[in-house]
């Protein structure tokens, strides 16, 4: 595929006719919004090549904002732009196409791209390939000094447990294809759908304009999330694709006992029935949506959340590749199950092949270079990580597991400064993912940086029901201060979402136990995970480094629990 320098003529033919066939196509004759958009965009880069339009410009003749929209204020048509980036991502990945259309990152220009072996009437021009991977690293800072102190090398641990680990699984979901069986599928998948729609219950409800202002707070919600595809809720367009459900989320503001109320539903356009709900109250203004409203996203559309685990459910043994293989690395991550292992490299091999530069799976392949030894059977290979993350962020530097792809792997190279400036930009890009503010706290804690408490916080508010990553981390960041009472006292008030909640719950709650005395506590946290993820041929060593990506970590975990005598060889 390359970028040929066509004529005027010519490349007007190709854009409108390229555009033509995506307009036809299921996922934008489903979504309004992202065809008015492309549209809009496309009969601007015909008509005005020289000047593409500007944010303000996208928001009120693209996408229907009136005229006192403030640019500044409100991220709408970047969010919106971004989400017709990956709607053309996902096409292209499962549809082969001698012209592409696509939108670089930082302005609004739509570009075409023609196929040279296809279009032989064309001359040769660079092809995509010669895209340049290094992302310069800012200038490192005297956080990178608490590396080599020893006084945190507890807490550089326990960070990696909550980050470098991605540790926790919050939800109880099933575990598709557990039995490590290769499976064959060409079939391509994309995250599901979700509609949103806002009423009001009747008119003698006063929300002066809230349900448009609500609407706008989830619609920006879920097209910032993976886990989503958001499509405009039309009456009878909505309904579901073809072998994979979609949802419909509704928000409708009543009159409750003390004011305003708002009840929130969840319904599986497939099932016909309501999978989640509930109700909030009515937040003062707008201005207190991300703090009142975030933890509603979050649960709805997070890694972890209803609509993945519904997804994780009834996963097809055959779906292999895209947003299937997704959610089987999702469930790989958190259980660390060596049945799974070779089912996610598997599916992660046949995704890259589909599409070399899919931003989410190359984050993934990224994780899976840091293994340990026990967890692979290969040496972990920090350079591939680093390199998969860079790849990740050629298509998806408005991506937030690929921006974190590479804050892992930069901290992971004991660079703070590097690593904290890319997990910000994954926390700002998806604000309502919960593991990521969790991870940012938990890295940014090993860094010596003061804002890690804010991060782990946050993640705590964002998904109070089953915030054990951040509450894990907040007790290991104690134990490492040697506030041992106080760690205990948080510890035992977290309580596990599911009853498949990963090994680290387990092994933070054995070393809580041994070092404040209660060795035999201490001693039914540990059997609770051996029996959950030991195996008869490794020793109790052995199921630690398999468990904790961490070496520092596991080598603490081992001493302290041999020294306490919870285990023992």
């Amino acid at each position: 595929m390359t970028s040929s320098p066509i004529s005027e003529e010519r490349r007007a033919k190709l854009l409108r006719a390229e555009t033509h066939m995506l307009l036809q196509s299921p996922d934008f004759i489903r979504s309004p919004v992202m065809s008015q958009l492309l549209s809009y965009l496309v009969e601007e880069a015909i008509s005005n090549p020289a000047n593409p339009p500007k944010a303000y410009q996208v928001a009120v003749d693209g996408l229907g904002r009136t005229e006192d929209f403030d640019v500044q204020a409100d991220s709408y048509p970047r969010v919106q732009v971004g989400r017709l980036r990956k709607m053309l991502s996902a096409h292209y990945a499962a549809h082969h196409s001698a012209t592409r259309l696509h939108i670089p990152i930082g302005h609004y220009a739509v570009e075409i791209e023609v196929n040279d072996a296809e279009l032989e009437e064309l001359p040769i021009a660079t092809t995509s390939d010669d895209v340049d991977l290094n992302i310069p690293a800012p200038t490192e800072t005297k956080l990178d000094l608490w590396f080599k102190n020893r006084w945190i090398t507890f807490g550089i641990a326990a960070l990696l447990i909550i980050a470098g680990a991605d540790l926790i699984w919050l939800l109880n979901t099933s575990n598709p294809n557990s039995s490590g069986t290769e499976l064959n599928s060409d079939r391509y998948t994309m995250a599901p759908k979700i509609y949103v729609a806002v009423t009001r219950q009747d008119s003698g409800v006063s929300t002066s304009g809230r349900a448009s202002g609500i609407q706008h707070f989830f619609e920006d919600a879920f097209a910032r999330s993976a886990q989503v595809r958001l499509a405009a809720a039309n009456g009878s367009d909505i309904n579901s694709d073809q072998d994979q459900n979609a949802y419909l989320f509704k928000s409708q503001i009543v009159e409750g006992a003390a004011g305003p109320e708002i009840n929130f539903s969840l319904t599986s356009l497939i099932e016909k029935e309501t999978i989640w709900s509930t109700t909030l109250v009515l937040p003062d203004s707008m201005s207190e949506y991300p703090e009142k409203l975030g933890p509603v996203a979050s649960r709805i559309a997070s890694i972890y959340g209803v609509i993945a685990t519904d997804q994780r459910k009834h996963l097809p043994d055959g779906a292999m590749i895209g947003y299937s293989c997704l959610l089987r690395f999702e469930n790989y991550r958190a259980n660390r199950d060596p049945d799974l292992l070779p089912v996610v490299e598997s599916c992660i091999k046949k995704s890259l092949e589909a599409d070399p530069l899919d931003s989410q799976i190359l984050a993934a392949a990224s994780f899976m270079s840091f293994l340990r030894v026990e967890s692979s059977g290969k040496e972990p290979d920090f350079e591939a990580g680093l390199q998969y993350a860079r790849r990740a962020m050629v298509r998806g530097r408005e991506d937030a597991s690929a921006n974190f792809a590479l804050a892992r792997s930069s901290f992971f190279n004991r660079s703070c400064a590097r690593g904290k400036e890319f997990a910000e930009k994954a926390v700002e890009l998806d604000p309502y993912e919960a593991t990521i503010q969790a991870q940012t706290g938990g890295f940014l804690f090993g860094c010596g940086d003061p804002d890690a408490n804010k991060y782990l916080r946050r993640a705590i508010a964002l998904d109070p029901s089953g915030s054990i990553v951040a509450e894990t981390g907040l007790v290991l960041t104690l134990l490492s201060e040697g506030k041992d009472k106080e760690a205990l006292e948080i510890a035992e008030k977290i309580v596990p979402s599911s009853t498949g909640v990963g090994p680290y719950y387990d092994i933070a709650m054995a070393m809580v136990y041994a070092k404040n005395g209660r060795i035999e506590d201490s001693r039914e946290s540990w059997d609770k995970l051996v029996a959950a993820y030991g195996s008869e041929n490794e020793s109790q060593e052995q199921l630690i480094k398999r468990l904790i990506i961490n070496p520092g970590l596991a080598n603490r975990a081992f001493m302290l629990l041999s020294i306490s005598g919870v285990i023992s060889e």
